[in-house]
């Protein structure tokens, strides 16, 4: 009679457990609609020859668009002036150049960097250095500003201000 009441009691477990199935609740929806595309894009669409289906071919247009195949790691593009002539600090990054001594007066402030050729040149405001044709912008007491322009991967106009800082001396 035990045995009876055993496997009854195992035949209810498995079917209310059977009963217990994987059922999920229903998942919301959520629409996502297609954001307003500033640009148009411009296609040109070609007619099929008469002889064949209905097809419609899509004829891609480059004019006023950037290379797809370009590079994106030839992000900056110098502006060129071949009309100067370039100067030795000009054969060189800034990366380079070591700022070794500031002068503040009643003159203009002037400031000494020692190229990798291990010639010393002076920067005053305006002096053309770098490989992107920057210039001396400001020169203060622990730095040279330059104002360095290039054109991005995209074709546009861009100025960055870079630093030339002194080197810290022990114990600053």
């Amino acid at each position: 009679m035990m045995r009876i009441i055993a496997l009854v009691l195992f035949l209810a477990l498995v079917l209310s457990l059977a009963a217990c199935g994987d059922e999920k609740a229903p998942k919301k929806v959520k629409k996502i609609t297609p954001k307003a595309v500033s640009k148009k894009i411009k296609a040109k669409v070609v007619e099929a020859p008469q002889g064949k289906k209905n097809e419609i071919k899509y004829k891609y247009i480059a004019e006023g668009r950037r290379d797809p195949f370009a590079s994106l790691l030839k992000i900056r593009e110098p502006l060129n002036d071949e009309t100067e002539p370039e100067t030795p600090l000009q054969r060189f990054g800034l990366k380079e150049l070591q700022l070794i001594a500031v002068v503040l007066g009643q003159n203009e402030p002037r400031a000494m960097v020692v190229a990798p050729d291990k010639k010393a040149y002076t920067l005053v405001a305006g002096v053309k250095v770098g490989r992107n044709r920057g210039h001396v912008v400001e020169i203060t007491e622990s730095k040279v500003v330059v104002e360095e322009r290039y054109r991005d991967f995209s074709g546009a106009l861009r100025t960055e201000l870079k630093e030339i800082a002194l080197p810290q001396r022990e114990g600053e």
